[in-house]
This record gives C-alpha cells, sequence and structure tokens, in this order.
C-alpha cells in the first residue's frame, strides 16, 4: 500500500513540473479492431488491431483465462511499429513485446459497470544511431493501469442494440535500467459513445494522450478521434452468439 501511493505521489509531481516544460500539441485519428475468440468455457483467443497514421501500429495477440465470469488473465505477444526522427531522418521502429494482463470488472450499480485492468510489457525496442535503424534492440518493462466506466443509455443490459457511454483513464509507467528520463511514458483518458450489435460493439469518441518523450522534460499531448470496433466469436459452436449475452469487454 505504501508503494502504491509513492508512486501515485509521484505521478502527480511529475504531472505538476511537465507544467513548465517544453509542450507541444498533435492530432491523430486511431483506428482499433479488436477480437475474442471463444475456444473452450475457460479459453478464448485475444487479437487485436491498432493503427494510428504517423503515430503506430500494434499487432497483438493472446490467451485468454476465465477464472470467473468478472476475472480473466491473459498472456500474448505484440509487434509494434512505430515512427521515429534520428538525425534529421524518418525511421520505421520496430518493437516486440511479450505482455501479459488481468481484468476484473463488477457492478458498481444496476446500471454502472467498472473494469479494471493491470497490464505489464516486456518492451525489446529497436535502436537507432546516425539516422539508421540498428539490428540491436534495447529491453525495458512497463506497467499499465487502467479503470474504465460504462453504462448503458438505454436499459441496464448490455444487449444488442444498446447504445453506451464508456469513461476510461489509463496510467503507462516504465521502469528499469534502461529507462533515462520518461519513467511517466503516457496517461491516457478517454470518452466514448458506443453501440452494442449482436456480436459486436462500435465505439467512436475523443481520447487526450500525455505521452512524456525520452527527451528530458519534452511533453506531447495528443488529441485523438478513436474509432474502435470490438467483434466477439465462439468457436465451439456453429450457431450465432446470442444478442442477449454479454459481450467479453475489451479496452485497448
Amino acid at each position: 500500500m505504501k508503494s502504491f501511493f509513492i508512486l501515485i505521489l509521484s505521478l502527480f509531481s511529475i504531472f505538476i513540473s511537465a507544467q513548465d516544460k517544453e509542450i507541444t500539441s498533435n492530432e491523430q485519428f486511431w483506428m482499433g479492431y479488436m477480437t475474442s475468440g471463444k475456444i473452450s468455457e475457460k479459453y478464448s483467443l485475444w487479437n487485436d488491431f491498432h493503427y494510428v497514421p504517423n503515430g503506430f501500429f500494434v499487432a497483438r495477440t493472446g490467451l485468454t483465462r476465465f477464472f470467473h465470469k468478472n476475472l480473466n488473465l491473459t498472456a500474448g505477444y505484440a509487434y509494434l511499429n512505430v515512427p521515429t526522427i534520428n538525425e534529421g531522418v524518418e525511421l520505421k521502429r520496430n518493437e516486440h513485446r511479450p505482455w501479459m494482463q488481468m481484468v476484473a470488472n463488477h457492478k458498481v450499480s444496476p446500471k454502472l459497470q467498472m473494469i479494471n485492468r493491470i497490464r505489464y510489457d516486456m518492451r525489446f525496442r529497436q535502436d537507432f544511431a546516425d539516422g539508421e535503424l540498428l539490428d540491436s534492440f534495447t529491453f525495458n518493462h512497463r506497467l499499465r493501469m487502467l479503470i474504465s466506466m460504462r453504462f448503458p443509455l438505454i436499459g441496464k443490459e448490455f444487449i444488442g442494440g444498446t447504445p453506451f457511454v464508456n469513461l476510461s483513464n489509463e496510467v503507462l509507467v516504465n521502469f528499469g535500467k534502461n529507462v533515462e528520463n520518461n519513467y511517466l511514458d503516457q496517461n491516457r483518458t478517454w470518452l466514448t459513445f458506443g453501440l452494442r450489435l449482436d456480436a459486436m460493439s462500435l465505439q467512436v469518441g475523443y481520447m487526450h494522450r500525455f505521452v512524456q518523450l525520452t527527451q528530458n522534460q519534452q511533453f506531447v499531448r495528443n488529441h485523438t478521434l478513436v474509432v474502435w470496433i470490438t467483434h466477439n466469436f465462439d468457436f465451439r459452436k456453429k450457431n450465432k452468439i446470442n444478442p442477449k449475452e454479454e459481450l467479453f469487454y475489451r479496452q485497448p
């Protein structure tokens, strides 16, 4: 518990100090497609893809184990391609990322649902120097802590045809011997409006993505329009998912 409060105070001090530092703004468009494929009562396949023009590309896969309808663990691998500039040259930097996470959700009220997620990333990021990509990779750790709230705009259940609102915040923290300046990797806050369509859901909204760069005391505010599609599959049977069943809710 003590370490938790130290982390919160550290993040707070970083945000306060950042207000007097170099901060630039950027506009982005984030497209995402996230899937869950049920293969047994307790296991499902995780796949998601994200693309931000001039930002990043992510392809992530994994295996999810359900311990309870409100608790699951996932582990897998992700590939990223991230543009960067070195010596005035724009490079496409590769990243290999084994990852794991725990997701817990519960109802705060008959209509309000809370999702808590802790994700750990092992980041192998491609090195570069003198305007060229190198064959070597630098390793560091990242911890991601997310809280998400959603509620239906009509009725009390997230069934087919239900519009809903989602409000989320995620803090991403780097740690390890290779981290120099950006211990606070980024903070993401987003508000989306969604619609449940049988085995799919669509979310459209705004994200404020505050990023600390590796250069000392440099930050970027990304004002981002997001369009995310979540698609659930059930490979155990031939019939379609019942539109009255609860979907496996996903966040990027």
